[in-house]
């Protein structure tokens, strides 16, 4: 399928995040298991996963964006630390991306010994409350299927004496295998949370509300030559619930769409077979079948039974 994209329309459009409800939920648990450890005096830490494209990184990235490092006469002060943890994790590749995230000149040098020395200094030093680590799932060994149990210790170690909240972000299933294969270190990480796909629910449910407001933050309604709930359950088809999914599709038809209000089914379907096709391995555009038959959804997977006649944009 070729379609030209407009030639004085090149770049995508901005969409500011989209705070919906599951997303404010989850930020104002971060930040309680922050308080609850500046008022314990014991570190509260949290776990959360979930599969590609489901937004953790969009969730993280706006809560160290609204808590930026600033300079100040007293030095640096970082209320939110966020680093990715590094492949291969080793303790010392570990402790150096600490150390430079923070930071430190000398980040990559020194013995061990004294990498922890100074981030043991550095972490309440410079007003840390929450640490947040992404890429958890980094921790197991993908070659043996084990998780790197030096890297886990040597994190355990780093919370205990620290007192910081940590928070691990990482794969769905990948976070329950690290944390339990050290029972010090799970215990640490009590709250453990899955941010998953939405459902599939036509009665006002949040992906329903979700895609209003993409609509909202677009300044763009979707087609109405399908029915509302029709065309609806057609997007959930075609980004099978998933935020990343949902945002590919919609901007890249806003790209198309750039000079009209309405995002016609022309502009779906060919952002949907430009942009996800290929990673969601289907030949079946939904914005081009006439039926939908069925949505039958579980926790990992979406089918879809479909019609085959054309719409005839």
């Amino acid at each position: 399928m070729s379609r030209r994209i407009p030639a004085d329309s090149t770049r995508l459009p901005m969409i500011p995040i989209i705070r919906y409800p599951r997303f404010k939920q989850l930020s104002r648990l971060f930040w309680q298991c922050a308080e609850m450890t500046e008022r314990t005096g014991e570190p509260q830490c949290m776990a959360l996963e979930g599969q590609s494209g489901v937004g953790k990184s969009t969730l993280v990235e706006d809560i160290v964006r609204a808590y930026p490092r600033l300079e100040t006469r007293a030095g640096t002060r970082v209320p939110v630390f966020y680093m990715m943890i590094p492949s291969p994790a080793t303790v010392k590749s570990v402790a150096s991306v600490c150390l430079v995230e923070l930071g430190d000149p000398a980040g990559q040098k020194g013995p061990q010994w004294s990498m922890d020395q100074r981030l043991r200094i550095l972490l309440p030093g410079c007003g840390v409350r929450l640490a947040i680590l992404d890429d958890f799932h980094h921790l197991i060994d993908r070659d043996r299927n084990r998780v790197i149990e030096t890297v886990s210790d040597w994190l355990k170690v780093l919370i205990k004496t620290t007192r910081v909240t940590f928070v691990v972000t990482g794969l769905e299933g990948s976070i329950d295998q690290i944390l339990d294969s050290n029972p010090q270190l799970s215990r640490l990480f009590a709250i453990r949370e899955t941010l998953r796909p939405f459902d599939w629910d036509t009665q006002g449910s949040e992906f329903v509300k979700f895609i209003e407001y993409v609509e909202k933050a677009l300044d763009k309604s979707i087609s109405t030559k399908l029915s509302r709930t029709e065309l609806v359950r057609r997007i959930y088809m075609a980004t099978h619930g998933l935020v990343g999914n949902v945002m590919n599709l919609m901007r890249y038809a806003s790209l198309m769409a750039h000079d009209k209000d309405v995002l016609e089914l022309p502009d779906l379907v060919w952002a949907f077979q430009t942009r996800l096709a290929r990673q969601l391995k289907t030949k079946v555009n939904p914005f081009v079948e006439t039926t939908i038959k069925a949505i039958e959804c579980d926790q990992n997977n979406v089918r879809i039974k479909t019609g085959l006649k054309p719409l005839g944009l």
